[in-house]
């Protein structure tokens, strides 16, 4: 084993990784390396002083070469003025270039990249873009314009005319940041077109290089067709993410199930794909006799078409270069072993793109493919009494499912105790049947298509099996663990402690085996099986208190804090509690409100934008909220409940406080069903309840009185008034939620309240309905006097929420105002007699 070319690889992947996480250590980095080198030789010991230098500078060499990288990812395009202000203006402009991607056509919306040529603002303004990538969304007007951009392809000549603004950075703390995902594409302005007319395409000329993209696109396409062809409904996007890397037609909820049980990877082409296809290349040479190093000469250089074909995916991608050192070396009796050629391959990867290190599949490609190489041998060593076959696959499934974990749980925030018995059932069915054989079908489908068709009969029921077998996981939702994010700090003693069980454990087991076999390496034996068994018994327990720590971080550093997070979920309200005992309060979950008409249903894309699943339930599970033990549902309106399917089917919900009406539309029928079906308690409030979470958040009901609600849950339409107002006590502070009430409502609320006693004083509240006018009249904020306020309401929201006569009331009653749509969440942190406030955008913080 080469350990030079490992430890490089490893200093140099470390080096970048620290870089990215924002540590560059320029001077004091050279520092320590002269100190070690001074120290080195002063004590004799000149080769391991060069050693060191070699791998502190690899070190710094991998920082560097991020940081540098890094540095280089900045727009060439001036903003049209000088006080561009690049979190709301926009401006339009006249680009043309080339399609730098192929386009993706979605319902209403055809998306691409470009990469710009030529220039022109709106005002007259040329710039040039010199190369300029950019992201382009073309919003489609008519049906027959999806035709018409489907025909569009990559290398095509571009010009249109459009609105030009900077992407969109996260509005929630810990949410996806889409401007820092287009920037590490080097991408930085956004380009909405509306129509298909107003882009003018027209094809590469006839000896542009562009043509071999669009000629590999065309392949692609044509073996998505072909698998169509062979196989059903959502199999055949499913096979076409499985053989040759197009996961555009994959079933979103399918994919969704593959990932809660571990089994994404299994979409991803790697290793294995490039194995079946090297197999392929050599069983061929073989049948028509070309020996056996031309064939291996033959796979060297198919294996970057096949690479291209497939998607060039940093996971295929690695294990191509794996492949084509490994054969290289083979060749000239270079570097046998895998770790070798890995850290070849990584380091290759990384001087070719230092920003690879950022990429979730690059990292989990490269660490599992390293975890497999070296810990696959000693978790078989372990193993005892089991066949070895199951042996091999035991070790395997469980060394991958060891190594991927911190990765998974920091990106993906859950974790399913189904994972390794799905793993080791299916994952050996898909890799060495269905997808050998999937390719094989491919191919036959070329030349006999009848046989090509009983192949895919066979493998659309190992499918169905599949899917079946990954449906029957749902029925258990107990044991899928949600995971909030951990600290690189815990990911690196998971690792080290996990390394250390591992050669502990190992140790012992090689010792137990040398004394059956008479050879003793130490005097005192029992004493040395005695203090190995202390040491990895010590090593499990702290590697267990990691674990226990990393899944529940907040209940050890946060009991003496409650947060309130008012979240940004568009046009909409969603607001998160979590108490300083633990115990975790969601009050309604947004929702997108739909304006189709009839005749506009190819306008529906294949994964609309759905609030709840791709906002809300991402956000809990990143703050470690692995149960809701109170849902509040203010009233059934889609702002308010629109969300909240998707956490009643991703989380356990405790029980659902509501104002006891129902409304008919299908969200509302859909969301209440399914709480039905899940067991979860359904119980109306009115005004004088009184609800305790925890041992210091106690909620009071304002709303809905008695007399309106009944003693029956009734069918209600207009839901505004109805809304439940609750207000929350916890550590002293007081926050009022108000729904959606308006100021006639508030008029008979203050008649009763005024009546009881004096308001208590309050801290903050949530003013009602998005700061509409028709709410929070200056009597109901006199009455208050709140310090604070939040409005929730959307970016440049149709509504023109809130109401400037909104805003000028509450300036009246010297109110200090956060809102969601120029501020992000806005987050209250609660501590004995302090209340602290930030937000995502602004960053203000402060009592």
């Amino acid at each position: 084993m080469n350990r030079t070319a490992i430890l490089t690889a490893a200093l140099f992947t470390a080096g970048a990784g620290l870089a990215a996480a924002g540590y560059r250590p320029y001077f004091w980095g050279w520092a320590v390396i002269g100190l070690i080198w001074i120290s080195a030789v002063l004590a004799g010991r000149r080769r391991m002083a060069l050693q060191l230098v070699w791998l502190s500078l690899a070190l710094l060499a991998g920082n560097g070469c991020y940081a540098w990288a890094d540095a280089r990812l900045a727009s060439v395009v001036a903003p049209p003025s000088a006080n561009w202000n690049p979190a709301a203006d926009e401006a339009g402009a006249e680009l043309s270039g080339r399609l730098d991607t192929p386009v993706e056509v979605d319902g209403d919306r055809a998306v691409f990249y470009m990469q710009t040529e030529e220039w022109s603002w709106a005002d007259g303004a040329a710039v040039r873009p010199e190369g300029e990538r950019v992201y382009v969304t073309v919003r489609l007007r008519e049906q027959p314009e999806q035709e018409v951009a489907a025909t569009w392809r990559r290398g095509d000549r571009v010009q249109l005319t459009g609105t030009v603004k900077t992407p969109e950075p996260a509005r929630n703390f810990g949410g996806f940041d889409f401007r820092e995902y287009l920037r590490k594409k080097d991408v930085h302005w956004m380009v909405t077109v509306k129509g298909a007319s107003a882009v003018r395409v027209s094809p590469p000329g006839r000896w542009d290089a562009a043509r071999l993209l669009r000629w590999n696109d065309h392949i692609r396409e044509g073996a998505g067709s072909r698998l169509a062809s062979l196989f059903p409904g959502d199999e055949a996007g499913y096979m076409k993410g499985l053989l040759i890397g197009l996961r555009e037609d994959l079933d979103p909820e399918r994919f969704r199930n593959f990932s809660r049980l571990g089994l994404t990877h299994i979409l991803a082409i790697s290793g294995l794909h490039v194995g079946v296809f090297l197999w392929a290349v050599t069983a061929l040479c073989r049948r028509l006799g070309v020996t056996r190093e031309s064939a291996a000469r033959l796979g060297f250089w198919t294996i970057p078409l096949y690479v291209v074909f497939t998607g060039s995916s940093p996971s295929v991608v690695r294990s191509g270069l794996t492949a084509m050192a490994g054969l290289y070396a083979a060749r000239k009796g270079w570097l046998k072993d895998g770790l070798s050629l890995l850290a070849l391959a990584l380091l290759g990867m990384l001087l070719w793109n230092p920003l690879f290190i950022t990429d979730v599949g690059f990292q989990l490609s490269f660490l599992v493919t390293a975890g497999l190489l070296a810990g696959v041998p000693a978790i078989t060593r372990l193993l005892q009494g089991i066949h070895p076959l199951w042996k091999s696959s035991i070790a395997v499934a469980l060394t991958a499912q060891l190594v991927s974990f911190p990765v998974s749980v920091y990106y993906f925030n859950q974790f399913s105790l189904l994972s390794l018995p799905a793993n080791l059932l299916l994952v050996p069915l898909i890799s060495f049947v269905v997808t050998p054989l999937g390719y094989g079908a491919l191919l036959l489908s070329f030349l006999w298509p009848w046989a090509a068709k009983g192949a895919a009969a066979f493998i659309s029921f190992l499918n169905r099996f599949t899917f079946y077998t990954i449906d029957l996981s749902e029925w258990l939702p107990s044991m899928h663990l949600s995971w909030p994010t951990p600290t690189f700090l815990w990911i690196a003693a998971y690792y080290i402690l996990l390394a250390w069980i591992l050669l502990q454990a190992g140790v012992l087991k090689q010792h137990r085996e040398l004394e059956r076999q008479r050879i003793y390496l130490v005097p005192d034996g029992a004493g040395f099986r005695r203090r190995g068994v202390r040491m990895t018994a010590l090593a499990a327990v702290l590697w267990a208190g990691c674990l226990l720590y990393g899944y529940a971080p907040a209940i050890w550093t946060e009991r003496d804090t409650g947060t309130v997070s008012f979240l940004d979920v568009g046009q909409g309200d969603c607001a998160w509690v979590r108490t300083p005992d633990g115990k975790h309060i969601l009050i309604d979950g947004g929702g997108t409100v739909s304006f189709r008409k009839a005749g506009e249903e190819w306008k529906e894309r294949r994964e609309p934008f759905e609030v709840g699943r791709k906002t809300v339930v991402p956000l809990l599970k990143k703050r470690g909220v692995h149960k809701l033990d109170t849902l509040i549902i203010s009233h059934a309106d889609t702002d308010h409940i629109g969300g909240l399917q998707a956490v009643l089917e991703e989380m356990q919900v405790g029980r659902i406080l509501f104002n006891g009406t129902l409304k008919s539309s299908p969200g509302a029928v859909k969301l209440f069903q399914t709480a039905l079906d899940r067991g979860i308690p359904l119980i109306p409030v009115q005004q004088g309840d009184i609800y305790t979470v925890g041992r210091s958040a106690v909620w009071s009901v304002l709303s809905p009185l008695q007399e309106e609600r009944g003693a029956q849950v009734r069918l209600l339409e207009e839901q505004n008034d109805e809304s439940v107002v609750m207000l929350l006590t916890m550590l002293g502070k007081r926050f009022l939620f108000t729904g959606d009430i308006s100021g006639e409502q508030e008029k008979v609320l203050l008649s009763r309240l005024s009546e009881e006693e004096d308001a208590p004083t309050l801290d903050v509240m949530k003013v009602a309905h998005h700061g509409s006018r028709y709410s929070s009249s200056g009597d109901w904020l006199w009455y208050w006097s709140p310090r604070l306020a939040v409005i929730s309401s959307g970016k440049n929201n149709s509504y023109g929420h809130p109401s400037p006569l909104t805003l000028e009331r509450l300036a009246e009653t010297d109110t200090s105002v956060y809102r969601t749509d120029l501020q992000g969440e806005v987050e209250f942190s609660v501590r004995r007699n302090s209340l602290f406030v930030r937000t995502r955008l602004t960053g203000r913080y402060g009592k």
